[in-house]
């Protein structure tokens, strides 16, 4: 099994969007939070089933929202780097 680490920008997408769900209708938020966390068990335990798309980062779609968990693989690690949504370019937003 793989150990999830998360960064300050990733940390921050995740309160920000559940928040806005949250906001927008009482218990989206929640809904939200749940189907991230369903999304990172099983980058837990295989992150090799998701697609590469950029620079050895992988993508894991969040289902019924427009959502991406962008991560890379380090040894024993998964390296969580932002919680985006679909319709931003993540080069533009976070990869430097």
């Amino acid at each position: 099994m793989y150990q999830l680490i998360f960064t300050a920008e990733a940390q921050t997408d995740s309160i920000n969007a559940i928040g806005n769900y949250e906001s927008k209708l009482p218990g989206l938020g929640k809904r939200f939070k749940q189907e991230i966390k369903r999304q990172l068990v099983a980058l837990k335990h295989n992150p090799h089933t998701r697609s590469v798309r950029y620079d050895n980062v992988g993508l894991a779609v969040i289902e019924k929202f427009p959502y991406s968990i962008h991560y890379s693989i380090m040894e024993q690690q998964v390296i969580v780097h932002a919680i985006i949504c679909d319709y931003r370019n993540p080069t533009e937003y976070w990869v430097k």
